[in-house]
C-alpha cells in the first residue's frame, strides 16, 4: 500500500502522528510533512476536513460510476428493443 494511503487509513482510524510514525518506522516530522501534503492535496485545514473531503470524493466517484453503468444499460436496452422490432 502506498505511504499516503496508509497514512490516510491511519487518520481514518484516529491514530496520532506518533502512532503512525511508529507503524511506518519513520520520524514524526516525516509523517507530519506527508500529512500536510495530503491536507494540501484535498484542500483541508485539519483531519476532520480531510476525512470529509476524501469521503466526498469517494461518493462523487461512486455516482460517476453508477451513471456510466446506467447509461450503458440504457444503450443495451435500446439495442435489444431494436433487435426485437426487426
Amino acid at each position: 500500500m502506498c505511504e499516503h494511503r496508509f497514512i490516510a487509513k491511519c487518520i481514518f482510524q484516529g491514530l496520532t502522528i506518533a502512532q503512525i510514525a511508529k507503524k511506518l518506522n519513520c520520524s514524526e516530522s516525516t509523517v507530519s510533512n506527508r500529512l500536510n501534503g495530503l491536507f494540501k492535496k484535498y484542500k483541508a485545514k485539519n483531519r476532520f476536513e480531510f476525512i470529509i473531503s476524501v469521503f466526498g470524493q469517494i461518493i462523487e466517484n461512486q455516482k460517476e460510476m453508477y451513471n456510466k453503468v446506467h447509461t450503458e444499460n440504457l444503450k443495451l436496452r435500446k439495442s435489444i428493443e431494436n433487435l426485437l422490432q426487426q
